[in-house]
């Protein structure tokens, strides 16, 4: 009794844990330079792209998307060598204060991009180690190279225009990729925050500037990517092939598909942003020796309290969005950060992305009749053997469903969207914070993120569907463009140069001269 009263008198009984890392002050006054560094890049792109831009740059990217990627990668290296997360937990109990050690000798967890991958290989978790590396530093570095040379590249040739054509596209859809991990870092902070319970359960959890810096970066090289105009395509040489599904299903059917597939979509996906995707869990065996100052007797006491209940922590998206606009009044520039990764990139973009899609295909539907109709793909062909002079005068070519806003939308909001790289976070950070099990702190993943995977396959395989018919209307449009183009000038080269005597040693020319010579000729 008397060590019970002794520790409920100490003077720092209920007192919260400190963190590492930076002050919240610092880091609101960092996040603030950030975002005016980012502003005065857009604002500065866009003044010169409106007054500077001339020939030299025809065709080459918008100077907003050149100063906004490389303000992102000056935001690179802060964010790998700066904290990205800092987490302390204490238990009060049975007079004892406890800190809850993730590592032996250190009861404040802080981590860096870097540290983290460092600690990884020294303790045995190489694929671990691998992952966040290769997501980190080896993507980025691979992304940037891509695109200059891309832009050494761009004219040099056709075939190293259609090479970079390639690349751009991959760098578009992957520069998504370089922090995967920021998104579980925000579901973390907010399963410690939530194991809080006073006295009892004290606990404390931060994102740092390393967040700050890294999540910027990922945003940042994301949308200035799309900046970059994709080099000209090289004209087919054949009819391109429509996909299986528009071969199958139609345009009809497709539209058909589509919308079932949305009406899949949405419970699912509202069903995952509800269920428990990532939990944190503190076995006791932290409180009994070697790890802890309670006795082996302390066990019932410990069970009473239900303290394996108090010791665990859910959370899903819903929950995690609740509790941080819940901490919007403390003022923290990245609490306002995870909410914007969070609502817009995860949520608001997968969703944008689905409702374009179906409008998409519905116009498809619409558009495509008309296209049936009117622009076969060898209507403006030359038919084969027919005297210049007799070739009928090219048609403009009719309207076709490539011209929708909502496929545009689709595609720019399919790039942003990052419900995909906020799984494989959330799983890259269970497999690092593993090193800590054998410590008694267990981060797992939960069944919400098998629900949130099927919906992301099937946002997948919508889009699958809607972009490769509407790819394939695109490419058949360039195609008629093409015939059309090399039509016309055959026409007026023809005209030109039309002879004006017979030449009777050509057997080529003899079928050509008998459709013009009548049957029933007299010689």
């Amino acid at each position: 009794m008397h060590e019970v009263y002794s520790g409920l008198n100490r003077p720092d009984y209920d007192v919260p844990p400190k963190l590492g890392g930076d002050s919240p002050e610092q880091i609101n006054w960092l996040a603030i330079l950030i975002l005016v560094a980012v502003c005065l890049s857009l604002v500065l792109g866009w003044v010169l792209d409106s007054r500077c831009r001339g020939a030299l740059m025809e065709g080459r990217p918008h100077f907003w998307a050149i100063l906004l990627l490389c303000t992102s990668y000056l935001l690179l290296i802060p964010g790998l060598i700066n904290p990205v997360f800092s987490f302390s937990i204490v238990i009060n109990i049975i007079g004892h204060r406890k800190n809850v050690e993730p590592e032996a000798g250190h009861p404040v967890c802080t981590e860096t991009t870097t540290g983290l991958a460092h600690l990884l290989w020294k303790t045995g978790s190489r694929i671990g180690a691998f992952l966040v590396i290769l997501f980190s530093m080896v993507i980025p570095v691979f992304e940037l190279i891509m695109l200059v040379l891309g832009e050494a590249f761009r004219f040099t040739s056709a075939r190293c225009a259609e090479i970079f054509r390639w690349v751009i596209l991959w760098v578009q859809h992957r520069s998504k990729w370089a922090s995967p991990d920021m998104f579980a870092y925000v579901l973390l902070v907010d399963l410690v925050r939530t194991l809080d319970q006073e006295p009892l359960i004290l606990s404390r959890a931060r994102l740092e500037i390393g967040f700050s810096c890294f999540s910027t970066f990922v945003v940042t090289a994301t949308v200035s990517s799309l900046g970059v105009p994709l080099p000209q395509a090289t004209s087919r040489k054949s009819v391109p092939i429509a996909p299986v599904a528009l071969r199958h299903l139609g345009e009809r059917g497709l539209a058909i598909a589509v919308s079932l597939l949305v009406l899949v979509f949405v419970p699912v996906f509202l069903h995952g942003l509800h269920a428990p995707c990532m939990s944190f869990h503190i076995e006791t065996k932290q409180l009994f020796p070697p790890y802890g100052p309670l006795p082996e007797s302390a066990r019932t006491v410990v069970d009473i309290l239900d303290l394996r209940h108090l010791l665990r922590s859910e959370t899903s998206i819903v929950s995690c969005v609740t509790d941080y606009v819940g901490r919007l009044h403390e003022g923290e520039a990245n609490t306002v950060l995870s909410l914007a990764l969070i609502l817009v990139c995860v949520v608001g973009s997968t969703f944008l992305d689905m409702l374009a899609l179906v409008l998409a295909a519905l116009q498809l539907l619409s558009s495509s009749k008309n296209y049936a109709s009117l622009n076969q793909p060898h209507s403006h062909a030359e038919i084969e053997g027919q005297h210049p002079i007799a070739q009928p005068q090219p048609l403009p070519l009719p309207p076709v469903p490539t011209s929708c806003k909502w496929i545009t939308i689709a595609r720019i909001a399919r790039k942003l969207s990052m419900l995909d790289v906020a799984m494989v976070g959330v799983y890259l950070v269970t497999v690092c914070m593993s090193m800590y099990a054998k410590y008694g702190v267990v981060v797992s993943l939960e069944h919400g993120m098998l629900i949130l995977l099927g919906a992301e396959l099937v946002h997948a395989l919508t889009y699958h569907l809607v972009d490769s018919a509407f790819s394939y209307y695109e490419e058949l449009h360039a195609f008629d463009e093409e015939a059309l183009r090399s039509k016309t000038t055959r026409n007026e080269q023809g005209t030109e140069v039309a002879p004006s005597h017979v030449d009777l040693g050509c057997c080529g020319t003899w079928p050509k001269l008998l459709r013009y010579v009548p049957m029933k000729a007299t010689f």
